[in-house]
């Protein structure tokens, strides 16, 4: 066979692997745990989806999946790589960087689910002002590369548990791997090929990694890297952000690898005239041919970007760049609101999904629709033991699929059977904090139903083992029917014809809208689920009341698994519903006592859930600087990183995980 024939061989075979990728992945479609959405990019190895996740947060979270593609399956090098991403990056938990939620394998490809920033990378921005023949205003530069180094300095002073640096380069720092959110947020992507301590030979092995145009002197010439090569490609981003073109980019690719070797840097005021002589020369010391004339690292890297801003009397923050990219991409952020609209309201299904049922070790019947099926659970002639099959997935038992379990008989409450049952513990909610009540309830592990009543509004909370697993409420608001309204799940009309019909399937809403066609039932179990964590959130706002604890009063009929702690709860319910001037006016006598943490044999910090910033505050109590000293460290983030230390403080201090010394 000639080379021609080969390769036309090889071109047909590639473009067939190409045809079943795009059947196998025809979207929406279920992968694992996950529903793949919309497909965001491809490259040569790995694609790329936006899709949801359904996991133990307990509501429906926008993620992406990076998953290998089936021709790649079996190549061990990238998915070494692959693995090595996802453990490294799991390691960096920081605002600035894109945050790894999950790595497996499924269908015998590997993945990763990993944080959605919902924007664009730096590529589209230049891209989009090229066209509109302008440039990104100095100030705006100034705050992405600070954001981004911010980033980078956390990624390369990270330790591994034993206290040894991690030595982490990331090796592919440029501005396709830089990502601004529309709410003005910088985040470092991609450290698919980063150098770390203890794998820098298997990297290395593969020869020149990174992309071209975007190397530095010492990795072109094959040299050990440390951070202060990721700073000479910060660089070059800062360089083509200001001038809004390409560094490296004419030549053939030995041109390009020549003149980074030698940093042969073009004179950025050729082409941009107005850029200010401070932040030349700090240009022309991050671009450095030899690594120890530059930037010692990231970190000193944007304190002389910000410090440029503060003597030039710039103040800038994610503010403006939120603005900035709002108006520039407004077409955009437009056209992707009313595909999210269109998707919200489905349209009602002419045939209704159909089902076959089976007891354990007997032959299938079937097929029945969902008002037989519901007849049929109602009647009792199917158990939770019984099992079911949806048309086009699996056997399951009734019991354990969440969108069939609330379908079940529900059996008497406590309440209902024993309603002058005494309280246990009761008090008024404003001489004791949700989350000091919610932590003594979970580290006793109670099982029981705790009463919150505050004038006509009344919610009853079941624990199970100390964790909330059910929510009884008569806010209005709260009800199903007006819940999925207000999410644009359905519309009000929709909800009307379904209410007229609830009496045809066993009474409930949620049956008659997925009999209806207007959710799923998988949309349905998500939801449920989601409200009950709503209805306990939204206690956090209460500051008058009465609570009453009923210890042993748990709820006997099928639940939705609500997935998520008491501990979360709270760390989520004080950082929506609590406001930032009581907690000021909390901590303001005590600004120069010490916060020193504590050993806490019932939890750690892990278990709260908290934000990146929020893990910061907690990694910077040592015991020795005080309040003040915490809320000054903040830097050109501080108008966010203030309220995390005070929310922090708040949070761990009613759950006995730190003291304030004086």
């Amino acid at each position: 066979m000639s080379d021609s024939d080969k390769q036309a061989e090889e071109k047909q075979a590639e473009a067939k692997q190409d045809a079943e990728t795009r059947v196998q992945t025809a979207l929406p479609v279920r992968f694992g745990k996950y529903l793949l959405v919309e497909r965001i990019a491809q490259g040569g190895m790995a694609e790329i989806f936006k899709a949801k996740s359904y996991g133990v947060s307990g509501f429906e979270k926008t993620i992406v999946i990076k998953r290998i593609l089936p021709s790649f399956a079996e190549d061990h090098e990238f998915i070494e790589m692959l693995i090595d991403e996802a453990k490294l990056c799991a390691s960096l938990q920081h605002a600035n960087i894109v945050q790894i939620h999950d790595l497996g394998r499924l269908e015998g490809r590997y993945f990763i689910a990993m944080e959605f920033v919902d924007g664009v990378d730096l590529v589209q921005v230049l891209y989009r002002l090229r066209k509109a023949k302008s440039r990104l205003p100095v100030e705006l530069t100034c705050f992405v590369m600070s954001e981004a180094l911010k980033g980078l300095d956390f990624a390369h002073r990270a330790t591994a548990p034993d206290g040894k640096p991690l030595g982490i380069v990331h090796r592919d720092f440029n501005p396709g791997n830089l990502l601004l959110s529309f709410q003005g947020e910088v985040k470092v992507a991609d450290f698919g090929i980063a150098k770390a301590r203890d794998r820098g030979v298997k990297t290395m092995s593969g020869g020149l990694k990174g992309k071209m145009g975007y190397l530095s002197p010492e990795q072109v010439e094959g040299r050990d890297l440390d951070g202060r090569s990721d700073v000479f490609c910060a660089g070059i981003t800062l360089w083509e952000l200001l001038t809004n073109k390409r560094m490296f980019g004419a030549g053939t690719e030995l041109d390009i690898l020549i003149a980074i070797r030698d940093a042969l840097i073009p004179d950025v005021r050729q082409h941009a005239d107005e850029v200010p002589p401070g932040l030349v020369d700090i240009l022309a010391r991050a671009l450095a041919r030899r690594p120890e004339d530059r930037f010692r690292s990231a970190g000193e890297f944007k304190d002389a970007i910000d410090d440029f801003l503060f003597d030039a009397g710039i103040k800038i923050s994610s503010t403006h760049l939120e603005g900035y990219l709002k108006h520039l991409f407004a077409d955009r952020i437009t056209a992707a609101r009313q595909r999210e609209e269109a998707l919200a309201i489905e349209h009602t299904r002419t045939e209704p999904p159909r089902y076959w049922v089976r007891q354990p070790g007997s032959k299938p019947s079937g097929p029945v629709v969902m008002e037989q099926l519901n007849e049929m659970i109602g009647s009792g002639l199917l158990t939770p033991d019984s099992e079911v099959l949806r048309e086009g997935q699996d056997w399951k038992r009734i019991q354990d699929v969440p969108e069939l379990s609330c379908q079940l008989t529900k059996l008497p409450t406590p309440e209902e059977s024993d309603p002058n049952a005494a309280a246990d513990y009761q008090g008024l909610i404003s001489e004791v904090s949700f989350p000091k009540l919610f932590y003594r309830l979970a580290i006793a592990k109670q099982d029981g139903r705790l009463v919150l009543s505050k004038g006509a509004i009344k919610k009853e909370i079941y624990l199970r083992q100390g964790m909330p697993e059910f929510v009884k409420s008569n806010i209005p608001a709260e009800r199903l029917g007006e819940y999925l309204v207000e999410r644009k799940i359905i519309t009000d009309q929709q909800r009307d014809e379904a209410v007229k019909m609830m009496s045809a399937y066993s009474g409930r809403l949620g049956d008659t809208l997925v009999a209806m066609g207007l959710m799923q039932l998988h949309e349905l179990a998500e939801v449920l689920a989601e409200q009950v964590r709503e209805k306990i959130l939204e206690v956090f706002s209460w500051s008058t009341g009465a609570y009453r604890f009923y210890a042993g009063q748990t709820y006997k009929g099928e639940v939705i698994p609500l997935r998520i702690g008491s501990y979360a709860l709270i760390a989520e319910g004080v950082r929506r519903y609590t406001s930032l001037e009581m907690l000021k006016n909390r901590y303001r006598p005590h600004l120069a006592r010490r916060p020193a943490k504590l050993a806490n044999p019932y939890l750690g910090a892990d278990r709260l859930g908290l934000q990146a910033r929020e893990q910061r505050v907690v990694d910077l109590l040592d015991g020795e600087r005080n309040i003040r000293d915490l809320l000054s460290l903040g830097g050109s983030d501080r108008e966010v990183f203030e309220p995390a230390v005070y929310r922090v403080l708040y949070i761990i201090e009613e759950l006995e995980m730190v003291e304030l010394r004086a």
